[in-house]
């Protein structure tokens, strides 16, 4: 029998890579890469079945489930994808196609080999028959071993402020500090294996030579282990959050950022601790079941309908995907008429409160030009205050004049009360 494995074709992460290089590297032949995202439709032109590691990420797409006819799985390092986009705020999909005859395909082929604990246990809660296998990176052989010109430690997609801080450890220590990166796009690329697989080997053997490596990246941290290259874990995952580090944080060395960037860790990155080996029996555990299932259909010549092992007929696997995709579609409408009502609530209260605020500003247009306005009657009125107060200083004035304050009162001899002039 033919082999293959899976390849995310349109990666951004040449974490992807690293994982099909791993299985890869188990195989005596890989005669097909298939895409991850497109396993229900591949086929082969001989209609010989293909036994592939199903080794990878799944459920980004949610269609493409379970794979076709043509394979002949291997369940080991599986990981599945519903905390990110199937969580996302307002998504109802999540594990529809794992339920049916995908729930029966992945029994009947398993036991389901997970990558980490999370999937593990959600696997286990919707009654799939699986175990805790570890990533397929961890099975990574070692690189080519390659004396450096200076002593350097790796930082691996660190932000700008912790990779300032391990530059700072390492101030005067001789060591130098290299960056790297995990981000590759390959989403319109035309890229042939043979050349991703070089940059995969590159970007290995450049860890495998270092002092050690500090990264935030998990398919970092896990060929660091295979390879026996002291690794250093900083980021913000935390349990049970973290997902797809659980339960590798158990083997890492790692802290958060916060602690990172306040020295709160016991790391010696100039004289950086052998890792733990705690994951050697996973590792060992994998490499046998790869193995054996190499061992097994290596000499096998069948057709693709002879390793069936589902019950289900064709067309009851076509009637329950349809109404399982009908169903997640009713619930996606559902949604987006619910947000959509939402949305015109939202408008309409925005509108409501568009015109509160233009009431508003009128509003206080109409208070500031009353305030304008008495603010001048008011300097109008200090005016004649001030223009009455001199000219009553002036009557005062007047009349404590000696002369005029006898005129005065002579005159007031020959006047009656009410006429005369206080003084």
């Amino acid at each position: 029998m033919k082999f293959g494995v899976i390849m995310h074709k349109t990666t951004q992460n040449i974490g992807d890579d690293i994982q099909t290089y791993a299985a890869k590297c188990h195989l005596p032949s890989v005669d097909y890469f298939i895409d991850r995202e497109h396993l229900d439709t591949f086929e082969t032109p001989d209609g010989k079945p293909v036994a592939t590691i199903m080794a990878a990420w799944y459920m980004w797409h949610k269609w493409n489930w379970p794979p076709s006819k043509y394979i002949v799985p291997l369940f080991t390092g599986i990981h599945f994808s519903d905390h990110q986009s199937a969580l996302q705020e307002g998504s109802p999909v999540q594990t529809q196609f794992l339920e049916g005859c995908g729930k029966e395909y992945m029994n009947v082929n398993g036991p389901v080999g997970c990558r980490d604990l999370y999937t593990l246990k959600k696997f286990q809660k919707i009654g799939l028959d699986a175990f805790f296998s570890g990533c397929i990176t961890l099975t990574l052989p070692k690189m080519e071993k390659k004396k450096p010109e200076r002593e350097y430690v790796c930082a691996v997609d660190l932000p700008k402020d912790v990779l300032a801080k391990l530059k700072s450890e390492l101030k005067g220590s001789g060591i130098d500090v290299i960056t790297t990166t995990h981000y590759k796009d390959y989403r319109n690329s035309d890229a042939t294996w043979e050349q991703r697989e070089e940059a995969v080997k590159e970007l290995l053997t450049i860890y495998q030579n270092a002092k050690c490596v500090v990264t935030r990246r998990l398919h970092c941290a896990l060929p660091c282990l295979a390879m026996e290259v002291p690794v250093f874990v900083t980021n913000n995952h935390k349990r049970p959050v973290s997902g797809r580090f659980d339960p590798y944080y158990d083997w890492i060395s790692n802290c958060s950022y916060k602690e990172f960037l306040g020295g709160k860790f016991n790391y010696d990155f100039s004289n950086p601790p052998p890792n733990s080996t705690a994951y050697l029996e996973v590792r060992d555990a994998m490499i046998k079941s790869i193995n054996d299932f190499v061992e097994k259909y290596k000499n096998e010549d069948g057709n693709a309908e002879e390793y069936i092992k589902t019950s289900y007929s064709d067309e009851e696997f076509y009637r329950w995907k349809c109404d399982t995709m009908r169903s997640c579609m009713d619930d996606w409408f559902n949604v987006t008429v619910s947000e959509e009502k939402e949305l015109k609530e939202l408008s309409a209260s925005k509108k409501k409160l568009d015109n509160e605020i233009e009431a508003l500003n009128n509003s206080n247009k109409k208070l500031e030009n009353d305030i304008t306005e008495l603010l001048t009657s008011k300097r109008e009125l200090e005016r004649n205050v001030k223009s009455i107060s001199k000219e009553n200083e002036r009557y005062r004035e007047i009349l404590n004049c000696r002369s005029v304050s006898n005129a005065i009162k002579i005159r007031n001899v020959f006047l009656s009360r009410n006429k005369k002039i206080k003084l």
